[in-house]
């Protein structure tokens, strides 16, 4: 049997859905940073988004027998299911803060999106001041946009997915990602000039 790391995605699924554990714990392994980075991005906590990437897989786990590669590829579907419990998950982030009006979590870190102005080598400190200042303004802005618009831009930024991916995992038109992505760019450039 060849390394794990010289299978494809779809070798890789196709022994997971036959029932090798090891297999899924790959995928696992393999996806977990997409979907993490996604259910980050729209729920905003560190915490939530790691609930988020256990009950995807667990959902994922559950229903790979009804997996087929001919409806999506399997990032688009596990980015589908990762959307929609994220989507739960800050619904229900509402209702208790509804429900206790004014408590917040202190100690959840602001969003760490992919971009890391610190890796940028060879950077003279006012430039790296510059980009920690842009990035952070991007993550106050970030914050205050639709959660579809939000979505939409993350898959395309951090995912570099497609619009018609895109499309698939939020179940709309490519039109109305277009739309979203578009509205989404402007309304943060809008905030981040304020």
């Amino acid at each position: 049997m060849p390394r794990f790391e010289q299978l494809t995605d779809e070798q890789i699924l196709e022994e997971a859905q036959k029932g090798s554990e090891a297999h899924f714990d790959v995928l696992v392994e393999r996806f977990t940073p997409h979907v993490y980075r996604l259910a980050r991005g729209i729920t905003n906590s560190h915490s939530e988004a790691e609930d988020v990437v256990q009950e995807t897989f667990l959902r994922i786990f559950k229903n790979l027998d009804r997996y087929s590669s001919e409806k999506a590829n399997f990032k688009t579907w596990a980015l589908t299911i990762a959307r929609n419990q994220s989507i739960n998950t800050l619904a229900s982030i509402k209702r208790k803060a509804l429900q206790f009006f004014g408590d917040r979590d202190e100690d959840d870190p602001e969003p760490e999106f992919s971009f890391n102005p610190m890796s940028a080598e060879s950077q003279d400190a006012e430039t790296i001041l510059s980009l920690k200042q842009r990035f952070g303004m991007l993550n106050q802005a970030l914050k205050q946009i639709p959660e579809r618009q939000k979505t939409a831009l993350l898959l395309k930024s951090q995912e570099n997915m497609s619009y018609d991916e895109i499309a698939k995992i939020m179940g709309v038109s490519v039109s109305s990602v277009e739309s979203l992505i578009f509205r989404g760019r402007k309304k943060l450039l809008e905030l981040m000039e304020k």
